[in-house]
């Protein structure tokens, strides 16, 4: 990378950055943003090396960031953003062949993005200065700087008067933003490194048989132990995690509901129950390393280890299915649906131990394999506003599930066309929920839905007043599309002050 050209991208960048995010929040100009950094990115790191990893961080990268138009939830901008951060890595250093080693290497690159980035050389050869000496040697020229500023201020009125009046025009936080670009283009265009690089290279997919000559007797009995301690730690959990699963056959798969909060059914139970998992994880990993891959006599132990896993992803899908039994009596929220996709990477975590036990993997097999897996889950829950899919969801099946009217007013405003219902619609759910609930619905802790009518039109009203004062920069499909509905529907022009809404909402 040419030293100037690194200097005038990092500097027009970070200009770029400044003008893009000054008092505006995040919409349209993080996407400008980013499709304006990656060719630059591409262009001062070439020879392009492509390969699998790369075009599928550049294609799930651009994915996030349409995603941050038309869906333009808090959580579609936070992956895009971690998408951006990891995907620098797998763009700039293109010789990466795992997600995991990429995602070190930017938090290093990140560390050193406060520092700017020099070349080693001279054109001709000479050793540059250290980067410690460059960063006090122009700290230092800063402070000569600023005393011959403020002596020449002292010695004339009308030079003073001039300084002065700069730095009253200066806006403290227009600077702070520009230093923040900088850093940020610091970042994107670092002159990439090998270290971490040649370390990765020299791992393999599959493990190698590596005898070891000294003391093998000593060695064979080692191997000879694990195994038998393996064999009967796993038939034991074996026969425990068996009749764990025929009791969640009777009472989790042929679940009939009691209505019960089923707290401990699903909150408590889920992760206590992902974290044994987890853990399951651990003990097949534990068993299964070095040469005892290879040794002779471990049939029993792998069948054992195959059958324990297998258990465990049956385990997975009945911890699946309690999620589910939630979601069909208390409705849609983000902790059901964030199970779901975290019993998905679990999926995949036992199937690939399972791989690694049959086909003699290694551990980076299996980094290599779910850190990608983590990645393209995560990238594709961020293409959904799940404001929109719960309230959609909620408001659909209020005949038989419930409907907790203090979370729906919280859902984010994209969400605001599902939200809204006449007082007609809110009678009559409040008849079903009377109906399909065995409970009391009306009890103290639930806001009634007098309330919750007072405070989505409170929250329209907040709404169309943010996105009419809006910038372009600020622009998003999400926000444009619920603005346009509301008003079409005309729930937008029914949100005049009532003061008798304050009583309602205490």
């Amino acid at each position: 990378m040419k030293r100037l050209a690194y200097i005038f991208a990092s500097v027009a960048t970070a200009l770029v950055f400044t003008m893009l995010f000054f008092e505006k929040s995040i919409g349209l100009n993080l996407v400008i943003l980013e499709w304006i950094t990656i060719p630059i990115m591409l262009i001062l790191n070439r020879p392009f090396k492509f390969n699998k990893l790369t075009i599928t961080a550049l294609l799930i990268l651009l994915t996030t960031s349409l995603a941050v138009l038309y869906s333009h939830s808090g959580w579609t901008i936070f992956v895009n953003i971690l998408m951006f951060f990891t995907c620098n890595s797998i763009i700039v250093f293109k010789n990466y062949r795992s997600y995991m080693f990429a995602t070190f290497e930017s938090f290093r690159n990140a560390a050193l993005a406060f520092v700017p980035q020099m070349n080693r050389k001279h054109e001709d050869g000479e050793p540059k200065m250290k980067k410690s000496k460059v960063f006090w040697l122009t700290v230092l020229a800063f402070v000569i700087t600023l005393a011959f500023i403020i002596l020449y201020s002292l010695g004339s009125s009308k030079f003073g008067d001039w300084v002065g009046d700069i730095i009253q025009s200066l806006d403290f936080e227009f600077i702070v933003l520009f230093l923040v670009g900088l850093v940020f283009a610091n970042y994107a265009f670092r002159k990439k490194t090998e270290k971490l690089m040649t370390y990765e290279s020299g791992l393999e997919e599959t493990l190698v048989h590596k005898r070891k000559r000294r003391f093998l007797r000593g060695l064979s009995q080692t191997l000879k132990n694990r195994n038998y301690f393996g064999v009967v730690l796993l038939g034991m959990l074996n026969i425990v995690l068996l009749f764990f699963n025929i009791s969640d056959i009777r009472y989790v798969w042929l679940y009939s509901w009691d209505g019960s909060f089923l707290k401990e059914f699903v909150h408590e139970g889920t992760w206590i129950l992902s974290f044994a998992i987890l853990i399951s994880q651990m003990i097949a990993l534990l068993f299964f390393r070095e040469n005892l891959n290879f040794y002779s006599r471990n049939k029993l132990l792998k069948i054992l280890t195959m059958i324990w896993l297998a258990q465990n992803c049956f385990m997975t899908l009945s911890v699946g299915l309690r999620n589910f039994w939630y979601v069909k009596y208390f409705g849609l929220a983000f902790g059901r649906i964030t199970v779901f996709f975290f019993l998905v990477l679990v999926i995949v975590g036992l199937i690939s131990i399972m791989i690694k036990v049959a086909k003699h993997k290694s551990m980076y097999y299996l980094f290599k394999v779910n850190s990608f897996s983590f990645m393209v889950v995560i990238s594709l829950s961020a293409l959904v506003n799940w404001s929109v899919v719960i309230a959609q969801y909620n408001f659909a099946h209020s005949d038989s599930a419930f409907i907790e009217y203090s979370f729906m007013a919280d859902l984010a405003d994209p969400a605001l066309p599902y939200l809204t219902k006449t007082r007609a619609e809110l009678d009559i759910i409040d008849q079903q929920q009377q109906q399909a609930m065995k409970f009391d619905t009306r009890q103290d802790y639930f806001i009634t839905s007098k309330k919750y009518e007072i405070l989505i039109k409170m929250k329209i009203r907040g709404f169309m007043e943010r996105y009419e004062n809006q910038n372009i920069l600020e622009w998003n499909l999400a926000d444009e599309w619920a603005y346009r509905e509301l008003k079409k529907s005309g729930f937008a022009d029914d949100t005049e002050f009532n003061a008798d809404w304050f009583d309602l909402i205490r």
